[in-house]
């Protein structure tokens, strides 16, 4: 590697940085906001939180890599272009394509990061996460009795504790059942205690009332007991047995289903989600070549180059979109597979093309 490779290299270093922490920050918090809700309703504390949130971390990271190598590249290319660094290595005798070696030094290196991450880290990361968040769903005690807020376990029910102790009692009891509107009812109680498990759980209430409201009698009944059981476990999710999705499983594994995976899911489900995992890395890879098409396109321009940033940035989004279709037709159709590499293609065949447009210019330029 020359010392302008090493130092185009170095150039893109930084810019990578900032729009990995941009993206990472605005994509991560959008993702740990999600499980605010989840964490809340589950009564566990923030460190359960924080591990969520660094387990969502991977999920965030498969697209903040492409998409930060592609602006760090759009960013260093544009600046030195218009600092006329380019300018003075093009009038030394090197051409556009000089500049694909040290791109491509860089993006090898994302490219390997984030084969690290398809391959591994995400499926891993997003198992374990599912894994948690169905142990918080099926742990019932944890997920029903929260003291000091109201509790909404189905439609219709509101439960409210005012206290517990460490013993499992349970003091000041709420309990409003309006599943059935024209036949309200409203427990309230000194005491109660969770007795069974998630298959057959009871709330025992004891020395309270219960008022009913009957709206197609008009009436209004009260009643006080010394004892009460309410069964809460329809609604107690029963859990236990989670279903893989095929974005958890890893690539030899979702090349080639087994039967069991195949009963909860479509082959092409399994082939399509395999293939964009080694298309990320690619097409990572891939990206740069049109941030560098993108603006060496063109005659040098002192007022910048705000068209062909915007036109670089509007084939990127082509590119996902034909990642999205091809996804589609691969899991309609698993033997198109080969589809999932469109997006590679088309920013190869696009990229190197806008490269030999300005590559072509240039010795048309040079020539007296």
């Amino acid at each position: 590697m020359t010392v302008l490779d090493r130092y185009i290299v170095a150039s893109l270093a930084g810019p990578f940085a900032f729009f990995a922490l941009v993206f990472t920050g605005i994509l991560w918090l959008l993702q740990s906001l999600r499980l605010v809700d989840t964490v809340i309703a589950g009564g566990q504390s923030a460190i359960v939180f924080l591990e969520f949130s660094v387990l969502v971390l991977p999920n965030v990271m498969i697209f903040v890599i492409p998409l930060a190598t592609f602006a760090a590249a759009l960013y260093t290319v544009n600046r030195l272009y218009m600092e006329s660094e380019l300018v003075v290595m093009f009038m030394s005798g090197q051409g556009p394509w000089a500049l694909i070696r040290p791109l491509m030094a860089f993006s090898g290196m994302t490219m390997i990061a984030m084969a690290g991450l398809t391959f591994y880290l995400y499926p891993l990361s997003v198992t374990i996460l599912s894994d948690r968040l169905d142990e918080i769903r099926t742990e019932f005690a944890n997920s029903l009795i929260v003291e000091g807020q109201f509790r909404h376990p189905s439609r219709g029910v509101t439960f409210y504790i005012r206290d517990t102790n460490t013993e499992g009692e349970m003091a000041g009891i709420f309990l409003h059942d309006a599943r059935d509107p024209d036949r309200p009812v409203t427990y309230s109680a000194n005491r109660a205690v969770l007795v069974g498990d998630a298959k057959d759980a009871q709330i025992v209430m004891f020395d309270g009332i219960s008022q009913q409201l009957n709206r197609a009698e008009e009436s209004y009944s009260t009643v006080k007991f010394a004892r009460f059981a309410y069964d809460v476990s329809p609604f107690l999710s029963k859990g236990g047995n989670r279903i893989r999705r095929p974005r958890e499983y890893f690539v030899a594994e979702a090349l080639a289903p087994t039967e069991a995976m195949l009963a909860h899911a479509d082959r092409g489900e399994f082939v399509s989600e395999a293939h964009e995992k080694i298309q990320l890395p690619l097409l990572t890879l891939t990206l740069p070549l049109i941030a560098l098409g993108g603006v060496l396109a063109g005659s040098f321009r002192r007022g910048g180059f705000g068209l062909r940033i915007a036109v670089s940035v509007g084939l990127v989004i082509v590119a996902q979109a034909i990642m999205i279709v091809s996804k589609s037709a691969v899991r309609a159709n698993p033997d198109d597979w080969p589809l999932s590499y469109l997006p590679i293609l088309f920013t190869i065949v696009v990229g190197g093309g806008m490269i030999a447009y300005a590559a072509r210019t240039r010795r048309r330029a040079a020539t007296p």
